[in-house]
């Protein structure tokens, strides 16, 4: 899967992005986070609704409002109470960023993703909406990111799996790199797709569960391809893992009217018209 070199992201700050046709910015910080629990998909799908929501306002101290329903997305068949949890959820969750202290040392920063919020009790009523601000620590973060990767809300929504979620995350924020590949040590991988320690230690788990699904759905749905390749000592298929490589390129025309296509139709029956649609490339 080889793509032409681009021309890297230029150094402007990712608070100054405003949302396109290519999808709205979120900074490669909030990407990249490495949060204190495991994150839910729709806690992820909620979560970059509400930066979405704030491009515009990212720099001030402002709160922001958004209609539960557009919160809710297309995945209504689980109740209201999901959009609750996920708020309750992103203000008790700390995330880790490494940075630089004032000495010039490693150190990491610790914050919440999200502060106090005011959501409308009855999640039913079209009326309701969510009031809520994001926490000062997360809009220095944004300010001061100038990595940002541009995402399809309708396409975060597409998504079944988390990882799917993960992985076209971490496409999007390297897509206009210089570079179209980029290997993993096993520790690393699992921490880009946001797979909790100890969970699926086997690499078959791995496959099945986190690695299969997330690149069926990312080149079925979006407008990325990606490929995974597991790098083993020695080679072969017995030898043991020590890493991942990850490839990828953006669709061309034909391809992504294909992913829009499927992206129109009923979910029902998706899974199967996309295991059978997309090439095995793990």
């Amino acid at each position: 899967m080889k793509s032409e070199a681009k021309t890297p992201v230029t150094a402007s700050r990712t608070v100054a992005q405003k949302t396109n046709s290519d999808g709205f910015p979120k900074a490669r910080e909030l990407i990249e986070m490495k949060p204190s629990q495991e994150l839910s998909l729709q806690d992820g799908r909620i979560f970059n609704a509400l930066i979405e929501n704030a491009v515009g306002n990212l720099d001030e101290d402002t709160e922001h409002e958004i209609a539960v329903m557009k919160l809710r997305g297309l995945n209504k068949h689980k109740g209201s109470e999901r959009v609750r949890d996920s708020v309750k959820t992103l203000m008790s969750t700390l995330i880790e960023i490494p940075v630089v202290d004032a000495n010039g040392l490693n150190a990491v920063l610790r914050t919440q993703l999200l502060t106090e919020n005011t959501l409308t009790f009855n999640e039913d009523d079209p009326r309701a909406v969510l009031r809520y601000r994001l926490t000062p620590t997360v809009r220095k973060i944004i300010q001061d990111s100038k990595r940002w990767g541009r995402l399809k809300g309708y396409v975060v929504y597409a998504f079944s799996s988390k990882y799917a979620l993960a992985l076209y995350e971490a496409i999007a924020v390297r897509i206009n790199l210089r570079m179209d590949e980029q290997v993993f040590t096993v520790e690393e991988f699992r921490h880009l797709l946001g797979v909790p320690d100890g969970k699926y230690p086997r690499f078959p788990q791995l496959r099945q569960k986190v690695l299969d699904p997330a690149v069926m759905e990312v080149n079925g749905l979006s407008d990325f391809m990606a490929e995974i390749t597991p790098r083993r000592e020695g080679g072969g298929v017995r030898g043991k893992l020590i890493g991942f490589e990850l490839r990828w390129r953006e669709k061309n025309k034909d391809e992504w009217k294909e992913a829009l296509d499927e992206l129109s139709r009923p979910r029902v029956g998706r899974r199967q018209r996309l295991e059978g649609a997309v090439e095995k490339i793990i």
